[in-house]
């Protein structure tokens, strides 16, 4: 038992546990922020993306926006039916407090917002910051996360812009960590050296940075320099200034490909070929309801070339080659795949909790989900699969010289 807990500690998933599920090559999510999101732009992107071409990402929303340069925009208090429409999972912050003139926040607002998503019937799985708001976690200011101030002299003072508590009990687990990063294919082993390369985008400048980083790891200098390097891990666990912890995680792409045009350029056909090449996790950043300024008056918002790019999404979706998902179901997915155990001599599959993501995993937490393992001394007839707190029963499928367990929805 303790090897195991060594191992899940470490990240390391179990050698029987394929990194994705058969016969999938990589996993794509779309992580949108709401920001500058027009109705009329809201409604075209739900029948485009969710009606028309089908796609099963989640979007996110603003509880309540009350910024004065954007007096239109979408948010959950003026456009109640928006859940519905179609998935969500993401909150963007307690709303819109930036340039809210007069209008502050403090954590009255988020008391008031989590009960505005609770009476909706929403939980939300992730938190993504949002601009320069002063209640974010970790994306320009940290105060959301802090219970306390100190001030130079000493004195202490309980942070009023404190809510990280209050995140946690709406039902986040997973957190933007507020960096945006080139590097294609997350969650798939990378020496530090090819890391580098593939963030810099140029063989000069990655080894550079990669020697950097080695004389200062090795003289214990440079933290901001190499804080600002992740890794490529598709989730990392972070302790907070209150003592919780929730997980990280980064998003693909760059600051100014962030809006629809953009989108068609970071989801284009030969990247989504290079995501396949490659293998791994992507977690694609945008603002689906922003666009180029030089665009404000196009009657159509979303472009020709980000139009056809979601259209070849949803051909490589169905020929099982890209697994497409909302951002929660692939975070899920990477947590739960880690903590599963392979006792081969047992002939006993385990789905362990990791604490964090989930307390315990049974037939709910991983409904939906297919999980592959390599077949080698596995006995297909005995095998058996336990949760937490119950023996689960899946549908087995073989594949020769491996197998799929799916957890099929009812």
């Amino acid at each position: 038992m303790a090897k195991q807990n060594r191992r899940i500690e470490k990240g390391r998933r179990d050698p029987f546990v394929l990194a994705l599920p058969y016969p999938f090559k990589a996993w794509l999510a779309l992580s949108s922020d709401p920001d500058n999101t027009l109705f009329k732009d809201w409604q075209e992107l739900d029948g485009v993306i969710w009606k028309e071409i089908g796609l099963p990402f989640a979007d996110s929303f603003f509880i309540r926006s009350f910024n004065t340069h954007h007096t239109h925009q979408v948010d959950l208090h003026g456009h109640p039916g928006i859940l519905a429409s179609h998935p969500h999972d993401t909150i963007h912050t307690w709303g819109d407090f930036v340039f809210g003139g007069k209008r502050g926040f403090d954590r009255q607002d988020a008391i008031d917002h989590a009960a505005i998503i609770a009476q909706a019937g929403f939980t939300p799985r992730i938190w993504t910051d949002h601009s320069t708001f002063f209640g974010n976690l970790l994306h320009v200011h940290q105060y959301g996360g802090q219970p306390e101030l100190r001030d130079a002299s000493g004195y202490v003072y309980s942070n009023t812009l404190y809510t990280l508590d209050l995140i946690q009990a709406v039902g986040v687990r997973y957190v933007w960590d507020g960096t945006v990063t080139p590097v294609m294919g997350q969650g798939r082993p990378m020496r530090l050296l090819t890391y580098h390369m593939a963030y810099a985008g140029s063989f000069r400048t990655g080894v550079t940075r990669y020697v950097k980083h080695l004389l200062m790891n090795a003289f214990g200098v440079g933290i901001d320099f190499r804080k600002k390097f992740h890794g490529n891990s598709i989730y990392r666990p972070h302790r907070f200034a209150d003592g919780n912890t929730l997980y990280l995680f980064q998003r693909h792409g760059s600051w100014p490909s962030g809006d629809i045009d953009g989108l068609g350029e970071v989801l284009a056909p030969e990247r989504m070929e290079q995501l396949m090449r490659t293998g791994g996790f992507c977690i694609a950043y945008t603002h689906l309801g922003k666009r180029p300024a030089n665009r404000t008056h196009d009657p159509v918002h979303v472009p020709a070339s980000t139009l056809a790019a979601l259209r070849n999404i949803k051909d490589l979706m169905e020929r099982k080659e890209l697994m497409v998902s909302s951002t929660s179901s692939l975070l899920d997915y990477a947590v739960l795949r880690d903590h599963i155990s392979v006792d081969v001599r047992e002939h006993i599959i385990r789905f362990n909790a990791d604490g964090i993501a989930f307390k315990t995993v049974g037939a709910a937490e991983l409904k939906g989900l297919s999980f592959t393992f390599l077949r080698k001394q596995l006995d297909l007839e005995t095998v058996r699969v336990r949760g937490t707190i119950e023996e689960l029963r899946p549908r087995f499928e073989d594949h020769g010289d491996r197998f799929s367990l799916h957890f099929d929805v009812p």
